[in-house]
């Protein structure tokens, strides 16, 4: 590879990295090669050289490191292990290679296939099922079926769904108070005098900055005390994850008034869940789901520096075990011949909340805001006539989607130069609609 162009392409993403920070959610349309981690270089050698070693200071929103990192997250952070089950269940896969030939529509109208959507996404892994069947799936830059992959934020959807659990089982009730359950967080106002409910619903008013890569934002100055980022100068800090949740203040706003969406809040409802079940959250993930959906091979969930679980974007899981994950989800909730998931908690979901909080709230740019989507119980749900859906999103492209009517669910693990952006937004929702509308509802 010229190395010229390689310095060209490095320092084209640095300039991405640099207009992000002043607007994280943007429509910026990528101009370099696609480069795998392993063409670049990127801990490649004993040691590797300057230039291409990925650790806590790169590894989380580091451009292009995570190329290698949201593959390897375990060698750079500590981790508590998900379970497998004890006998795995392989989905049936009966590819339908017309798929790869469907048209997709960028967010500037523009059309191409789906190799180059794969490409200009930065694509890691892509999965399509059709109720319980894999139809199609691509694995790019390393990844294999088998190999778990950072999904950020998509951890919040099954922190919302292992709440709702111990909601159906009557140890909780969405109208309690968050401090009846943690009266530590009394002296919070963002949590003090909120319901569960609310928490679920992210309705809790909360005064906190989500600009991912603005080093001055709470975002962040999170990170720095879970210990994914290296600390400022002279920075004081709370020791730990949950010291730091009591500091979060009360927004302008009352709670339930507005939704906004920041990632303590899915910490808070770890910490009511695991106080009402008496389980962490690797243990009842993989006590109620993963147990019994035959997953096998690795799963973790990262720690912070004290060894405390986060669940606002820890997750680390195969395609594999997602695709089991989703494939029990498409059909409401029953995989291999078993009701892993009651049913009243996908309506819970697929119910949605209030679509007019959604699009008062900073999340609904390009196809987020056109006014057919809510957040609930940590789910991103769409409300489009004909497309509705159920959605688990994480950064830098990471995501679950379910059509629970025609029963498609699409999985992408991505490591995209940017964390949040409507070009990539747009794209990959357009992809999604070309392939549930090519499958059409499930026989």
């Amino acid at each position: 590879m010229n190395n010229l162009y390689r310095l060209f392409f490095l320092l084209s993403l640095v300039f991405l990295m640099k207009a992000q920070a002043n607007d994280p959610i943007q429509s910026e349309t990528p101009t370099s090669e696609y480069f795998t981690a392993k063409e670049l270089g990127l801990m490649e050698g004993f040691p590797p050289p300057e230039g291409k070693r990925v650790d806590a200071s790169n590894g989380i929103f580091g451009v292009p490191y995570n190329r290698w990192s949201y593959q390897n997250m375990r060698r750079i952070y500590p981790s508590a292990p998900v379970q497998a089950a004890k006998e795995p269940i392989h989905l049936t896969r009966e590819i339908d290679t017309n798929i790869a030939d469907l048209s997709v529509e960028r967010a500037d109208g523009s059309a191409t296939n789906l190799h180059t959507f794969f490409k200009e996404t930065y694509t890691d892994a892509f999965v399509v099922l059709h109720g319980d069947t894999v139809v199609y799936e691509q694995y790019f830059n390393g990844m294999t079926p088998d190999t778990p992959h950072q999904m950020m934020s998509v951890t919040k959807s099954f922190t919302g769904l292992l709440a709702l659990f111990a909601s159906v089982e009557g140890l909780l009730n969405e109208t309690d108070l968050i401090t009846k359950w943690v009266p530590e967080l009394g002296e919070s106002g963002a949590f003090n005098g909120a319901t569960v409910g609310q928490l679920l619903n992210m309705t809790n008013s909360m005064r906190f900055s989500e600009d991912y890569h603005n080093p001055d934002s709470d975002i962040q100055r999170y990170g720095r005390v879970l210990g994914l980022f290296d600390e400022q100068a002279g920075e004081q800090l709370p020791e730990n994850l949950y010291d730091y949740l009591k500091t979060l203040q009360k927004g302008a706003k009352s709670h339930g008034e507005q939704y906004e969406y920041h990632t303590p809040k899915a910490d808070v409802l770890n910490w009511v869940t695991n106080r009402v079940t008496g389980r962490s959250f690797e243990v009842d993930l993989t006590t109620r789901l993963w147990a019994h959906l035959g997953t096998d091979h690795e799963t973790y969930v990262l720690l912070d520096k004290n060894g405390n679980l986060f669940a606002g974007g820890g997750l680390n899981a195969s395609p594999n075990n997602l695709a089991r994950f989703a494939a029990m989800m498409a059909n409401y909730g029953r995989f291999a011949g078993r009701q892993i998931i009651p049913e009243t908690i996908i309506d819970r979901i697929r119910t949605g909340a209030s679509t007019q909080q959604f699009s008062k709230s900073v999340d609904a740019q390009g196809a987020l805001g056109d006014g057919h989507w809510s957040y609930r119980a940590q789910w991103w749900v769409r409300h489009t006539p004909g497309k509705e859906s159920i959605n688990a999103l994480g950064v830098n492209g990471q995501w679950i989607s379910i059509d629970l009517e025609r029963k498609v669910a699409i999985i992408k693990q991505s490591s995209q130069p940017v964390a949040v952006g409507i070009y990539y937004d747009d794209y990959v929702i357009n992809a999604i609609d070309a392939i549930a509308d090519y499958l059409g509802p499930k026989p």
